[in-house]
């Protein structure tokens, strides 16, 4: 990501940080019922204000990726080039550590290689269903591309609308009033994908509304987490869905609110595009950091979860850039970090 998309590197270092912050809390709302309702607003409210996290990588992917021109096999071989090598890789060392370090299994080679190749086909992590998601969206990207390039804005516009659509429709107790349509390709994470190119390429200033429906749909989120999980006596997960309408409403107004971002420091600027760099292999990685502080006993336990969070949050972080950023600096260790 290059100095002409500041804002969009900035976006993704927020987000990185946004889904460890996530993994971080979401055991803490696991604990409903079981620890101090305070300490579980701490969670809800920590995890609730990152959801927008997810959203915005497949926003900036289509916001850079559909605005370039690729011959096709040129296109494919770049972006899985980048994005295979790492996943294999990364899969293969949580496959390991699940199955020798924390499952204490015996090697044996033909069942052990038939477990392997199944977590890597499967996911042998829980955050790796992003990757899988993201290399379908690879596939059809060519055609997007050439598509948007070549219709009107309205009609792009259109596509957007027929997507919130579907989401609304998923609200509980909603769609039981609307037509079962079949409307599945308009539905799942390419519409974040089309709405990044979108909303890049929209001249819009920045107004107080934008701001206010930010910190709306992030009280949405929080107290509707709340709200509904008290009154069925059970996590309520709607808020937290990542193709909730709340969840996109957040995205968005942060998406204008930071897209255009400019910064005159250049240091500052070098530093932010460099942790960008360094953001898939801390998104790949960073679970491991967190398992290995789990096993230190080093979580949201170690105080109140009010400091606890964002202090396990921010030493992941760096642990993980420290850690990336030392393999980018060996050769090929691209290979690894993407």
């Amino acid at each position: 990501m290059n100095q002409n998309h500041l804002g969009l590197s900035i976006l993704r270092v927020q987000a990185t940080f946004s889904v460890i912050i996530i993994h971080v809390s979401a055991p803490i709302l696991g604990e409903y019922g079981k620890i101090p309702l305070f300490y579980w607003h701490v969670g809800n409210f920590f995890d609730g204000v990152s959801r927008y996290s997810v959203p915005v990588f497949f926003m900036i992917s289509g916001a850079l990726l559909l605005n370039q021109n690729y011959p096709l096999k040129k296109f494919l071989k770049k972006r899985f080039v980048k994005v295979l090598p790492p996943f294999i890789f990364w899969s293969l060392v949580y496959s390991a550590v699940k199955r020798f370090v924390k499952g204490n299994e015996q090697f044996d080679f033909l069942l052990t290689t038939d477990k392997v190749i199944r977590d890597v086909f499967y996911g042998s992590e829980y955050h790796l269903w992003f990757v899988f998601v993201l290399m379908g969206i690879y596939l059809i990207t060519p055609v997007i591309s050439r598509w948007v390039k070549n219709v009107p804005s309205s009609e792009v516009l259109f596509f957007l609308l027929v997507w919130l659509f579907t989401l609304i429709i998923k609200i509980p107790g909603i769609g039981i009033y609307f037509p079962k349509i079949d409307l599945i390709y308009f539905s799942g994470y390419i519409g974040y994908f089309v709405l990044g190119y979108y909303l890049l390429n929209l001249n819009l200033k920045i107004k107080w509304h934008i701001v206010l429906l930010y910190v709306f749909g992030v009280f949405v989120t929080v107290y509707g987490m709340f709200y509904f999980t008290e009154r069925n006596g059970k996590l309520f997960n709607y808020f937290y869905d990542f193709l909730s309408v709340n969840t996109l409403l957040v995205a968005t107004t942060l998406f204008l609110l930071v897209k255009d971002c400019s910064i005159q420091n250049k240091k500052i600027k070098r530093l932010i595009i460099n942790i960008s760099n360094c953001c898939f292999g801390v998104y790949l990685m960073h679970v491991l950091v967190l398992e290995l502080f789990n096993m230190l006993r080093y979580d949201w336990r170690i105080i109140t979860p009010i400091i606890s969070v964002p202090v396990v949050s921010i030493s992941c972080f760096f642990v993980s850039i420290f850690i990336v950023y030392s393999i980018r600096k060996i050769k090929y260790g691209t290979l690894v970090t993407g």
